[in-house]
Order: structure tokens, then sequence, then C-alpha cells
């Protein structure tokens, strides 16, 4: 099928058209007050429904069913997708890409198609404001990083009815699907956009994301949809969830999404600082400054209970609690930049391991 992305500020111009083909890259750039028209046309009958997804580094995108986003019908976000169920004779799609806050947005997406016998990511979306929602939603703070998304239902046919999501947990219904969680990792110290768009075209689609990706967890359908991982400042990862259908052994990737656990537009936990050598530096001597500090407070062999319930040295609890929280950020962050990215995701399949059952 083809995939044809128009740009235009008023009504659509053959200029001004972008064309995609099917599963590959391409990168789009949206001025101010622009709506990016995406229109994929002859599209194959075998085809039940079509994802588009749309990511850029740190600057919002808006993807809309409609020209103009409404509630329900759009989603604002660096990592971006919708899924459209197709009806039985359609052979084209319009979706609408457009910048939320004013400013220039430069990003990359990509069409993927799936059949009837796929599993529909986010189909039975009972939290988030899309009836349909593929996307991954990040939450982070300078401790760990939490990913959520929505389950998804059995593929159907076009025109057909979806499956119900909240019947009995048979074997022939959604219940049986199950979700494998990956991880991909951006190359160490390299904040470019360059390096981002290169790794969401490693991983955008379920195969490559198998290949390239690391597994780190299966949930069940009866689990939450829900996971925790060791936060690392100032490391690019790409995250992304597969679900997978056993009795048909088919499968859909969700819409992958990142984070760096720090920000770009934020000065208090800014992305440009953390690499900076003056930074390690500072955040080390503080760190292990305030962990030597609070083991002669505690008298190095009371535990921080005990300390708190004997008052030593005269510190009463909200002080203590005061201090070490201040004093443990720093030497979180040493410990998350000491040690090798891929050993803190261990603690994710031992939290997951006690938690999802």
């Amino acid at each position: 099928c083809c995939f044809v992305i128009h740009k235009s500020h008023f009504p659509l111009s053959c200029s001004d058209r972008v064309i995609f083909l099917p599963g590959r890259f391409q990168n789009v750039s949206i001025s101010q007050n622009e709506t990016v028209q995406a229109v994929v046309s002859t599209i194959p009958s075998e085809v039940a429904f079509i994802t588009l997804q749309f990511h850029t580094q740190h600057r919002n995108a808006t993807i809309s069913y409609t020209r103009m986003p409404g509630l329900g019908l759009s989603l604002t976000a660096v990592d971006s997708g919708l899924v459209s169920a197709l009806r039985r004779d359609q052979t084209s799609l319009t979706l609408f890409l457009s910048s939320p806050d004013g400013n220039t947005v430069a990003g990359t997406g990509v069409i993927l198609s799936y059949s009837s016998t796929d599993p529909v990511p986010g189909a039975c979306n009972m939290e988030f404001d899309l009836e349909i929602d593929p996307n991954i939603y990040i939450h982070y703070n300078l401790y760990e990083t939490t990913i959520r998304f929505a389950p998804a239902n059995l593929g159907y046919e076009r025109d057909g009815a979806p499956p119900a999501c909240s019947q009995s947990t048979g074997a022939d219904t959604r219940w049986r699907l199950q979700y494998d969680i990956y991880q991909y990792f951006l190359p160490e110290n390299d904040l470019s956009e360059r390096s981002l768009f290169t790794g969401f075209q490693a991983v955008a689609d379920k195969q490559g994301m198998m290949e390239n990706g690391k597994r780190v967890m299966t949930l069940e359908s009866t689990d939450v949809s829900s996971m925790v991982f060791n936060s690392i400042p100032g490391q690019g990862i790409i995250y992304s969830v597969i679900v997978r259908d056993p009795l048909l052994n088919t499968s859909a990737s969700y819409v992958p999404a990142h984070t760096y656990a720090c920000s770009f537009n934020s000065t208090l936990d800014s992305c440009q600082t953390l690499g900076k050598i003056s930074t390690k530096i500072f955040f080390t001597i503080t760190g292990l400054a305030g962990l030597f500090v609070f083991l002669v407070l505690c008298g190095f062999g009371a535990t921080v209970s005990q300390c708190m319930m004997v008052s030593l040295c005269s510190i009463n609890t909200t002080t203590v609690r005061t201090f070490v929280s201040i004093y443990s950020l720093p030497v979180v962050y040493f410990i998350n930049k000491s040690l090798p990215s891929r050993v803190v995701t261990w603690s994710a399949e031992r939290i997951m391991g006690s938690e999802a059952v």
C-alpha cells in the first residue's frame, strides 16, 4: 500500500507531500500553526487495522483522527500513536499531526499494518482518553521509572464486533494474551536526536524490538499492566510492549516510548548538566559526605529506625527524615551513574516477581 504525508496550512497541494513506504520511517518537521495530513492509500484487503506512531526527542506533538484535535480523538506527547480499525471496503485513511505549543517540532514517524488475527494493542483501554490506546505512558523520578499501558484485545475482521473485554477469563477471550516488556538502551552519554531516531528505527516494530531489545519480563493478562525500573538519569532508554496471542501465534507492538530520566527543559534535573564532569564530581563528593555524616549521626552501628527512636545526637525524627531525603539523592545518582546501565534492570524483574501475582 502507499503511504503519503501532506503538509499544509490550508488546502493540500501535491508539492507538499512526503511519501511513506510500509514500515519505513520518515522524518517530518511540523512548523508553527501547521497541520501535517497523513494519507494512507491503496490499503490491501487483508489489513484489518493500522497504527501510526510519531516520535520527537523532547517537544510534544499532537496526533489526531481529525483535523481539529479533541478529547478522545487525539494524543499530545513526545511518543504518540493511534490505531485505526478499518471498515470492510476501506482502502484509504487520513490522520493528522500538529504542534500544540506553537513551536516547530521535528520528529520521525512510521505506519504499520496488522491482520485480523493479530492482537489489537490498547483495545481494552479503561484508563486513558483514547478508545483504543496503543501508547506506553512513562513517569520518572530520580529513583524509579514507571511504564503503564492499556490491555489489548483479540483481533477481529473488518466491520466485525470487537470481542468483549470484561467477560469470563476463558481461553477464547483476551485473557489469554501475554505481554512481553522490552528495553532498548541508546548509546551511553549520547543525547543527540539522531541517536534517538536511529534507535526507534531499530525497534519500532515487533521484529526489530525482539531482535535488538532486551526482554525483561512477561506479564499475563491477570497482572497489572505496569512495570517499575530503576531510573538512570542521562541514559536514553526505549521501552516497548509486544502483546502475543499464544493460541494463534500472532503478535503486535505497542507504540514504543523513551525517556532519559531527566529534562531537556528544566534546570533542576537538566539532561545537559548530568554529563558534565563537574556535576559528577559534585554529586559524588556530596553523596559520600552525606553518607559519612549520616553514619556518624546514627552512631555507625545503629539502624535508621533505632536512630529515630532514641534520637541519637538529639536529632528528632523529622530532622533525620529530612536529612536522609536530601543526602540520599546524590547517593542514588552516584550509584546509578557508576554502575553499568544494564546492571540496574535486575531490580525490575525482582519487583515484578513479587508484585505481578
